[in-house]
C-alpha cells in the first residue's frame, strides 16, 4: 500500500490564479517525485496600488507518494 505525504506551498503569478498553480507545480516537481494531486487551500490577490498591479496568489497542498 502506498504512503503519501502532504506539503503546503504558496505560488504567485501576475496573470491569473491558474498560472500561479502551474508555476507552483513546475517548481515543486523539480524536487518532489510521485505528485498525485494538488488542492487549492486559499487564493487571493495582492494589490500593489502604487504600480497599479495585481499579484495572484494561491496556497496549495501538494500530495505525493513516498518512496519505499
Amino acid at each position: 500500500m502506498p504512503v503519501y505525504k502532504s506539503i503546503e506551498i504558496v505560488a504567485t503569478s501576475e496573470k491569473n490564479w491558474a498560472e500561479a498553480v502551474k508555476e507552483g507545480y513546475k517548481v515543486a516537481k523539480k524536487s518532489l517525485k510521485g505528485i498525485r494531486n494538488i488542492s487549492i487551500i486559499q487564493s487571493d490577490v495582492k494589490v500593489k496600488e502604487d504600480k497599479d498591479e495585481l499579484i495572484y496568489r494561491v496556497r496549495m497542498q501538494i500530495n505525493f507518494e513516498l518512496e519505499k
